[in-house]
């Protein structure tokens, strides 16, 4: 029982951490890291990352009046606040309309820069509302028609949902300042999408929301055994193999390496009620015997009974899921391995750590340690 529970606190520490001294395990929110690692679309994609700037994308939104945006001093101010973002270090690239009307300059053998000067610049924003219907480029940073909403492409490297927080705060930051510098913005909206921010939120709410349904089945099944066996104490002690067979299959994760996602997080919930099976059986057969019998002897009608049946459902249930390990997703074939695995922990639990914990939870003795006429404890 020691072992099983150092085990499990081992488990614990590995998947949750310690504060200032060990980081827990995260939730992986790359959305490339779940195509199969030996495709060329993979390799492909990781070698660009590498060599670019990044592959995660925020559209920064801005909003304003009809006609907004054919206005100069509001694109004088939109260039502006997009170099602003570009000097950020933290931000690769950014494109927007300044970016667009830059290009169309250069193919006019004007430069791609914007003019300083008003008179240049008003010539420019005259001609926008007559380009956009003829230019499917503005089109895809200006609206056909009002020309009241723009937006900006941000391009990074984050991909977790802390980092998007502290991208949206830089860009605020830059934002409010633009607005300072140039009053012409003051009245546009702000605000930030995209799918790679999207993406990092869903992933972030993902893990409270699979804790809190592992939490509801714990409770469920403790109350669940509570009415029927009717023993606090020992139903438990009955959780003890599930338990110990998430926790210890957490640290083996961290040892080779395997991250968290959104098909390994929810292995805890699929073993704890697939094992719980065992637990019942298990019980079932222990309470039969236990009220006219010892603690030994209602554990070998327990193993005589029961034990065959645990021993052969485990093998058919790890069987069923190690057949996910012929998947091409990398998070598939890893579900069905760790379930395979927890399975088979959750087993051995069964024939060490629980009949163990009985003994503990009973206060009682093999049967040659007792004397003559003493009679088994009940419970």
């Amino acid at each position: 029982v020691p072992g099983a529970l150092l085990f499990c606190g081992v488990g614990a520490v590995t998947l949750f951490g310690i504060p200032h001294l060990v980081s827990g395990m995260k939730l992986e929110t790359n959305a490339i890291e779940y195509v199969a690692h030996d495709t060329e679309l993979y390799q492909d994609t990781k070698r660009f990352e590498s060599m670019g700037g990044g592959l995660s994308v925020t559209e920064v939104w801005l909003k304003g009046r009809q006609g907004s945006f054919s206005e100069p001093k509001v694109i004088r101010g939109l260039s502006h606040f997009q170099a602003a973002l570009e000097a950020e270090p933290t931000l690769r690239a950014v494109v927007g309309l300044p970016t667009i009307l830059g290009t169309l300059r250069y193919i006019a053998g004007k430069g791609d820069r914007l003019p300083d000067d008003e008179e240049a610049l008003e010539k420019i924003t005259d001609n926008l509302e007559s380009l956009v219907p003829r230019e499917a480029m503005l089109q895809r940073f200006v609206d056909v028609g009002n020309l009241s909403q723009t937006h900006l492409t941000v391009i990074t490297k984050t991909v977790d949902y802390q980092g998007f927080l502290a991208l949206r705060g830089v860009i605020e930051a830059r934002w409010k300042d633009a607005q300072k510098a140039d009053p012409a913005l003051a009245h546009l909206s702000f605000t930030t999408a995209g799918m790679a921010p999207l993406q990092a939120k869903i992933s972030y709410h993902l893990v409270p929301t699979l804790t809190e349904s592992f939490g509801l089945t714990v409770v469920v099944i403790f109350c669940t055994f509570i009415l029927v066996f009717r023993n606090g104490p020992a139903r438990l002690m009955a959780m003890l193999p599930s338990l110990f067979a998430i926790l210890v299959m957490f640290a083996i994760m961290r040892l080779f390496g395997m991250n968290l996602n959104v098909a390994t997080i929810i292995v805890a919930s699929t073993v704890l009620g697939t094992s719980e099976n065992d637990q019942i059986h298990f019980f079932y057969h222990f309470q039969e015997k236990r009220r006219t019998a010892s603690t030994e002897e209602a554990l070998r009608h327990t193993l005589h009974i029961a034990g065959k049946a645990i021993f052969f459902a485990t093998l058919i249930n790890a069987g069923g899921f190690l057949a996910f390990a012929l998947a091409k997703l990398p998070p598939i074939r890893e579900f069905g391995i760790l379930s395979s695995l927890a399975f088979v922990l959750s087993m051995i639990a069964d024939f060490t750590a629980l009949p163990a914990a009985l003994w503990l939870v009973f206060r009682d003795r093999p049967d040659a340690l007792k004397g003559p006429g003493e009679k088994p404890p009940q419970g």
